[in-house]
């Protein structure tokens, strides 16, 4: 089970890793012009791994604790701009529509297998998606049951499953609402940022805000 368990957590690190290191270096090439090369994503793979094992060294409270609030208040600070100065009614309006077709399809895209339909969805983003995440349950499972010790359930199921939920639909409806408001409406060539360049698509979307 810990061979099983450290294989797993290898595989969703590595994939995690992979894919984060081609969007900063295609981040810093679009901002700085540095260019994108293995050789510059070997050397963040290992700045990156550098402050990741500072962290754990340092321990849950003093280095994962902090790294992780440090991430949040960029992340929630990022949102928080797109929000006010992106197309915010839109969003709002998103945010609820979202939420009420989410809850209806949410039976029905549960049980979706392609069966009638010939085409690469379930390959390419749910099995995908499904695989990197179930990698990481060894660890965030154990992680989780070590920062819930002393906690209630109803605190158990509000920090893990309902706090959790709603952020991510927070988080969606700002980024993926505003980029499409951008392609819908303004014509601003969103679509078109996405198919030329996947990892530069973000940096080509907060190009457009003010």
């Amino acid at each position: 089970i810990d061979i099983l368990a450290t294989v797993a957590t290898l595989f969703g690190v590595a994939t995690s890793l992979g894919l984060g290191v081609q969007q900063v270096n295609a981040g810093l090439d679009y901002l700085l012009g540095i260019g994108q090369s293995p050789k510059i994503q070997v050397i963040l793979i290992l700045c990156i791994t550098g402050v990741a094992t500072w962290s754990v060294i340092k321990g849950l409270d003093k280095g994962i604790r902090r790294l992780s609030e440090i991430n949040i208040s960029f992340a929630a600070l990022l949102a928080l701009f797109v929000l006010l100065v992106g197309p915010t009614i839109v969003i709002l309006d998103a945010l609820l529509e979202n939420i009420g077709y989410y809850i209806q399809h949410l039976p029905q895209l549960s049980t979706w297998n392609e069966t009638y339909e010939n085409t690469a969805w379930q390959n390419g983003w749910t099995i995908f998606y499904w695989s990197w995440w179930i990698a990481w349950s060894p660890f965030v499972g154990m992680f989780i049951a070590r920062v819930s010790r002393g906690r209630t359930i109803r605190e158990f199921v509000l920090g893990v499953l309902l706090v959790p939920t709603t952020l991510t639909f927070l988080w969606l409806s700002i980024f993926g609402d505003a980029a499409m408001y951008f392609e819908m409406v303004a014509d601003k060539g969103m679509a078109q940022a996405v198919q030329d360049n996947l990892t530069t698509s973000l940096f080509v979307f907060l190009d457009m805000l003010p």
